[in-house]
């Protein structure tokens, strides 16, 4: 859900203000009008993803239209980070501090230097380095309004097991799972896993177990519509069953006192309800593997509030572990 810790500096845009003619035929001396402006900081977050050890980014520009139609464009120098050194409520800031006029903006997006370049994009797994492409070479994030004096933070979260595609042996980085988000408007989840729950389900899915035994647990977050299991849907880009697809997951992990958690970080304030799965491994998000495959969700971990100016929530799915964290 970090390689290069160097801070970056960024350069204003340049303001230019307009001078105003006097009436009268006389030349006005008095100063121009100050171009009311704001600034804005961005950062990067993700949701981590199984047996991938590095997904490097390389940051090309940050391009903005304002509602003037100006297009304003900062280089941001190639700026190559691995995005897994930055997983639930970490996050890596990109951009700090960027002064713009006041106003709204939209076509808001990251430009990168695709895998197919020299120095591109690229991915690491246990079967060495592969070059990442991105869908439209871009990096999408929301509109946004700017008020004058005011520091906007924004924060862009990448869920890879969404976003992150094999496909005819290219690895691909699409754009469902990507979303920003107000810093002061969001917040975080850490979860305690019951271990029974642990237990229980590698002993029903037994026969399922990926090559080498080691079951994928995962920790699904759906919207408040969500009532129960019933109701919960795998990864996929469509689908016409009726189940919700899942809004954010989180692999479950062991602490240092071998508890169960899970942290999923800038999740939109309010209500969401949490599914369990041991069967991770078999939830391909191209297609619907309710239908089409052997995926499952096991149990269902209950409602979460998640409020908002960065706070965490804490919560348990059944019993959880007792509150300990290692």
């Amino acid at each position: 859900m970090r390689p290069l810790t160097l801070p970056l500096a960024f350069l204003p845009f340049t303001l230019v203000g307009l001078m105003l003619s006097g009436c009268g035929g006389s030349d006005d001396t008095s100063p121009p009008e100050p171009l009311a402006t704001g600034t804005v900081s961005i950062a990067l977050s993700d949701s981590p993803m199984s047996q991938v050890s590095r997904v490097e980014l390389v940051l090309d520009k940050l391009v903005m239209t304002d509602a003037h139609g100006q297009r304003h464009t900062q280089d941001m120098a190639q700026h190559r980070f691995n995005l897994l050194d930055f997983q639930g409520m970490d996050s890596h800031r990109v951009i700090d501090g960027l002064e713009l006029p006041a106003g709204q903006y939209h076509d808001v997006h990251f430009t990168l230097v695709n895998g197919d370049q020299a120095q591109g994009c690229l991915i690491e797994n246990g079967q060495g380095q592969h070059p990442l492409m991105i869908e439209d070479g871009r990096l999408p994030m929301a509109n946004f309004t700017l008020g004058e004096h005011q520091h906007l933070n924004l924060t862009m979260e990448i869920d890879l097991y969404q976003s992150m595609h094999l496909s005819d042996g290219q690895y691909q980085l699409n754009h469902h799972g990507i979303y920003s988000i107000d810093d002061d408007t969001m917040g975080h989840i850490f979860g305690e896993m019951d271990p029974q729950w642990i237990a229980d389900c590698e002993t029903q899915y037994a026969a399922s177990a990926p090559e080498g035994g080691q079951f994928y647990h995962m920790a699904y977050l759906y919207p408040s519509e969500v009532t129960g299991l019933a109701q919960m849907g795998d990864i996929a880009q469509s689908r016409d069953d009726g189940l919700f697809s899942p809004v954010a997951i989180s692999p479950i992990r062991q602490d240092n006192n071998g508890n169960w958690f899970f942290a999923m970080g800038y999740l939109p304030a309010g209500n969401y309800r949490v599914g369990y799965t041991c069967l991770g491994h078999l939830d391909d998000p191209t297609q619907n593997d309710m239908t089409q495959g052997e995926f499952k969700l096991f149990e269902d971990g209950g409602e979460i509030g998640v409020e908002d100016g960065g706070r965490e929530t804490r919560h348990q799915c059944r019993g959880g572990h007792g509150g300990h964290r290692g």
